[in-house]
């Protein structure tokens, strides 16, 4: 049989080549079209808005290459595109995460549905845990670069929360930092989250590899 593009098999490697390229452009543009810097790392700006798209293909992606053993992973991944989307305070009076929803004078009928979405967030963490961790740690023990990725993708996250209000967290412990510092600490953890997810859907690119193979 000839060796044509219906029998070549999928390269996660070309797919990072061109998830990164893309950012790349999208990114330069935007900052030949903004009017300051600022406008890039803003909430509606580029680099937030391709960490949505990213999420939230690497969810949609997760969700049709695998069965639904695997519901948990596709909810967090959407979770978080959707929340880089803001939908998480789109649709109540304050964010579905946020104690004054249920503590306040919002609708019942609004914290029901956030009260839903927490526990069907928390069910699919709890799962997490206890169905993927120690498979990921053995993974990582054997050099998967999935579950390394997987690892740096988190680090990332982690650094990310740290750096999100650096100044205000940093205060309490009269430790005042200048507008500059916040300034950087702030576009740097747009900059982290944006990585984090084409990591994710770079994850999700080798585990449609290895099921192709299989």
């Amino acid at each position: 049989m000839p060796y044509s593009a219906q029998n070549r098999p999928f390269d996660p490697v070309l797919l990072f080549a061109v998830v990164c390229l893309s950012t790349l452009t999208v990114v330069m543009a935007g900052l030949v079209m903004a009017h300051t810097p600022k406008d890039v790392f803003a909430e509606s700006g580029p680099i937030e808005r391709l960490s949505a798209i990213y999420l939230v293909c690497a969810a949609i992606w997760l969700g049709v290459i695998t069965d639904l053993s695997r519901w948990h992973q596709v909810v967090l991944i959407a979770a978080g595109g959707l929340r880089e989307l803001d939908w998480d305070k789109a649709f109540t009076d304050s964010g579905i995460l946020s104690l004054r929803l249920y503590s306040g004078d919002s609708g019942w009928g609004q914290k029901l549905a956030g009260l839903v979405i927490l526990v069907l967030l928390m069910t699919a963490g709890l799962r997490l845990l206890r169905r993927d961790f120690k498979p990921w740690v053995m993974s990582l023990r054997a050099g998967d670069v999935a579950a390394w990725l997987v690892a740096g993708c988190l680090g990332l996250h982690v650094i990310a929360k740290t750096l999100d209000g650096l100044g205000r967290k940093l205060a309490p412990w009269g430790i005042n930092l200048s507008d500059w510092t916040n300034t950087v600490a702030g576009r740097a953890e747009e900059a982290l989250e944006l990585v984090a997810a084409i990591l994710i859907l770079q994850v999700v690119a080798l585990i449609s590899a290895h099921q192709n193979k299989g």
